[in-house]
């Protein structure tokens, strides 16, 4: 009979296979993953805080830079949200 090991994998926070900056630590007891802690937050840029010293009309340009993968989305969602407030 074989002792099962108990072991703690961590994957991240830059891994090849994640699309955005996330850590993982896997809880491992032999083959069976027994736990997961996940860390998020590795994007925080200050956008927020960089887009309060611009003009409205240039913190589109700047939100663009939020996400690697959805470039697009992140300026059309503020777009429409300033449309909607004017």
């Amino acid at each position: 009979m074989t002792d099962k090991k108990k072991t703690v994998i961590p994957i991240g926070p830059y891994h090849p296979l994640q699309e955005e900056p996330e850590f993982f630590k896997l809880y491992v007891d032999g083959e069976k993953v027994t736990g997961l802690d996940i860390e998020i937050g590795y994007n925080h840029r200050g956008i927020e805080k960089l887009s309060e010293s611009k003009h409205f009309d240039q913190v589109a340009f700047l939100v663009e830079r939020i996400c690697g993968i959805c470039s697009t989305s992140h300026p059309f969602a503020y777009v429409q949200a300033v449309e909607d407030i004017a």
